[in-house]
C-alpha cells in the first residue's frame, strides 16, 4: 500500500466525516476511513464511496479514540503501513457532562478532541510523504452549557491549530470551525454550503 498516497479521516461515519470522505474521493483522493462503533454504517459509507468512485482506493479502520495511544502505536498499524500525505481530525464527542458519569469522562474527551490528533500530526510531519496536510475540525461555539469537556478539549485543538497554523516544506496545518454550516440531515443546500466552505481550506 505504500506506493499509493491516502487521505486519514477521523470520524468517517459522522454526518461531518462522512461528508468530508466525499469531497476528497470526489478530487479523486484515496482515503482511510476511520471508525470505531459503527461496524454497519462504515461498510454501507464505504459502499456507497466506492459505487460512485470505483477508480480510488478505500481502506477501513477501526481504533477507539477515547483511548490515549502512542507514536509507535499509530506509526506500526498506521504510517508504516499506508503513504498517509493528509490527516483530517474530525473525530467528535458531543455529549453533555450531566449525561456521563464517569470518572475520566474529561480524559476521553482530550484523547479524541486532543492528544491523538497531536500525536496523528506528529506521525504524519515525520512521515516520508510529499505536500503533507493536516486540517483539525474544531467548533464555532465552544461555550455551550453543559459541554464542558467537550468545549475545553476542542478549545485545546483550536489553540494548537492556530499556534501551528503554517505552511513550510514539512506540512501546512489548518483550522476548520464548522458552525452553522455543518449539514442538517435533508438540507442539499446546507451541505453544498459546507463544501465550498471546506474546498476552499483544501485549495
Amino acid at each position: 500500500m505504500k506506493n499509493k498516497e491516502y487521505i486519514f479521516i477521523t470520524g468517517s461515519t459522522g454526518k461531518l466525516g462522512k461528508t468530508i470522505c466525499e469531497i476528497f474521493a470526489e478530487m479523486g483522493e484515496n482515503i482511510i476511513l476511520h471508525y470505531f462503533n459503527s461496524d454497519k454504517k462504515i461498510k454501507i459509507i464505504s459502499q456507497d464511496i466506492k459505487k460512485k468512485f470505483p477508480k480510488i482506493s478505500i481502506i477501513e479502520i477501526k481504533i477507539d479514540l477515547s483511548n490515549l495511544y502512542s507514536v509507535n502505536y499509530f506509526n506500526k498499524n498506521l504510517f508504516n503501513k499506508y503513504k498517509i500525505k493528509g490527516l483530517v481530525n474530525s473525530a467528535s464527542f458531543f455529549v453533555k457532562d450531566a449525561q456521563n458519569i464517569k470518572a475520566n469522562f474529561l480524559s476521553e474527551n482530550l484523547n479524541i478532541h486532543f492528544r491523538n490528533p497531536v500525536t496523528l500530526i506528529s506521525c504524519l510531519i515525520n512521515s516520508d510523504s510529499k505536500n503533507k496536510f493536516a486540517i483539525n475540525i474544531t467548533d464555532k461555539n465552544l461555550s455551550e452549557s453543559g459541554y464542558d469537556s467537550y468545549n475545553r478539549s476542542k478549545l485545546l485543538l483550536s489553540e494548537y491549530s492556530q499556534n501551528m497554523n503554517f505552511d513550510n516544506e514539512k506540512i501546512s496545518i489548518k483550522e476548520f470551525k464548522p458552525g452553522k454550516v455543518l449539514p442538517s440531515k435533508n438540507d442539499k443546500s446546507s451541505i453544498l454550503k459546507f463544501k465550498q466552505e471546506f474546498q476552499k481550506l483544501i485549495k
